[in-house]
């Protein structure tokens, strides 16, 4: 294997397609509970934070002008975030000196990111942020136009780490969940050791239970204690994004969500009871799996022991 093209600190955010996004926001803050930060009504998406990054999701219509045609709701692309630009930058120019291809690069005004597709076809972003408190750019109503960026060309890279450092998490008080920050993405793989490379390659992930010969495998970025699972086809699986990982404030907290989430006539998919991880599993308005978790005994060294029907969402 040769050395990783990037070296990732953790997963950033989580973009769905979805088909109605303001129904979505209504979910993703009633239900989910995160607040949305800021909402594009030009590109028919609204992003949302609870002050972990500049959006933890991005909700972008099916009939938004950035959908290919016939887009169906689920997977539009998932975020990893680099230590700052420079080391963005010299990422990007590895890559294509090792012949390496990008979709395209784009300037977010408070990120700066590269895009690409996993083997499988995923849309794949690593980005870095370019300013320290993203609020001041990222906030209510934005229309405007991305400027034009080439990574070491357009503008000086820039050294500084800036990504969010102190901040408080917010609340929605009344939500059905607490979500805290969303913290990895779980996809089922068409081809499971062409992905397993991937991942390892470009992004640089790091592998905390699993290997290239097992059913599932658990990554993490440099700061990270899970960040991308990928799962082996198996069962009737489709291939394809399986759920988002969102971590809760406590597990009594996630307790309390259970009833309210009865109460709300929400149904749980699945509950996984380990003495690793409390899972609760529900699904969005557009059938989008999503996994609460608190952790208890965590990190998991190993998968023994986990019955083979949970792991997809243990991890």
């Amino acid at each position: 294997m040769t050395a990783p093209l990037f070296s990732v600190r953790r997963l950033g955010h989580a973009n769905l397609f979805v088909s109605d996004y303001m129904r979505a926001k209504d979910f993703y803050v009633n239900v989910v509970g995160f607040e949305e930060a800021y909402r594009q009504p030009d590109n028919r998406a609204s992003f949302i934070s609870n002050g972990n990054t500049y959006h933890d999701f991005g909700l972008t219509d099916v009939t938004s002008k950035y959908a290919p045609p016939n887009q169906a709701p689920g997977l539009n692309h998932f975020a990893f975030e680099m230590e700052n630009e420079v080391e963005l930058v010299a990422g990007y120019q590895r890559a294509l000196s090792s012949g390496f291809k990008f979709k395209a690069t784009l300037d977010h005004d408070c990120a700066r990111a590269l895009y690409s597709s996993d083997p499988d076809g995923n849309e794949v972003e690593i980005y870095a942020d370019v300013v320290r408190d993203w609020r001041a750019i990222k906030t209510g109503i934005i229309i405007k136009e991305k400027p034009k960026w080439v990574p070491g060309v357009t503008i000086e890279p820039e050294a500084e780490s800036l990504y969010p450092g102190d901040f408080e998490y917010r609340r929605v008080p009344d939500a059905v969940f607490h979500a805290k920050r969303t913290t990895h993405v779980a996809l089922v793989a068409d081809d499971y050791e062409a992905m397993f490379d991937f991942y390892l390659r470009v992004p640089g992930l790091h592998v905390a239970t699993g290997g290239r010969q097992a059913d599932i495998t658990l990554f993490r970025g440099n700061i990270g204690i899970g960040d991308f699972t990928l799962i082996r086809q198996q069962n009737g699986m489709k291939p394809g994004l399986h759920h988002v990982g969102i971590e809760t404030f406590s597990e009594a907290e996630l307790r309390q969500s259970l009833k309210s989430a009865g109460e709300a006539g929400i149904a749980i998919e699945r509950i996984v009871d380990h003495p690793s991880r409390y899972a609760v599993t529900i699904k969005d308005p557009d059938g989008i799996q999503l996994q609460f978790y608190a952790n208890r005994d965590w990190p998991l060294d190993s998968l023994s022991g986990v019955d083979a029907a949970d792991r997809p969402y243990l991890l």
